[in-house]
């Protein structure tokens, strides 16, 4: 399983450990439903943002999102509405997007968040290699400048 890069350990670093923890465990679960993916990790207001998708226009062909906030981690469905949901764990009103709200390493055990994912990667047409690679991910980080990093992240740095 890919490593998390240095930078991405930067960003992470200002959140409480146990957020630091879960988003670590998040993006584990992730890479192992997902890859061979993209991953792009960047700071968005007041929240960290990890996408992931087939091809490098991530943003655009996103699959799955983690978002950290301060008090719990988001893991979140570009096309969540669309996903099947027997247990209704995703929340989210929107045309299109739905997440589940995780709040604790525990909730990493449900087997319906890898439900999500499998449905999320067959639907968006990944396909899982035969046999796994050494380096399946292939991350970018967007670091912002850091005046602009402390500007946007004041309760945080």
């Amino acid at each position: 399983m890919a490593k998390p890069p240095p930078e991405l350990l930067e960003f992470i670093y200002p959140y409480d450990a146990a957020i630091q923890s879960l988003a670590l465990g998040v993006r584990k679960l992730v890479l192992e439903e997902l890859a061979p993916c993209h991953e792009y990790v960047f700071a968005m207001r007041s929240k960290l943002v990890l996408l992931y998708g087939p091809t490098e226009r991530v943003i655009k062909d996103n699959i799955c999102a983690i978002n950290l906030f301060p008090k719990h981690v988001n893991l979140g469905f570009h096309y969540g509405a669309d996903l099947k949901d027997p247990r209704g764990i995703l929340e989210g009103s929107g045309k299109s997007w739905r997440h589940i709200k995780l709040r604790g390493l525990a909730a990493l055990d449900q087997p319906e968040i890898r439900a999500c994912l499998r449905d999320a990667r067959k639907r968006a047409g990944l396909k899982r290699p035969r046999q796994p690679t050494a380096d399946n991910v292939v991350t970018r980080v967007k670091v912002p400048s850091r005046k602009k990093r402390l500007s946007s992240w004041p309760d945080l740095w």
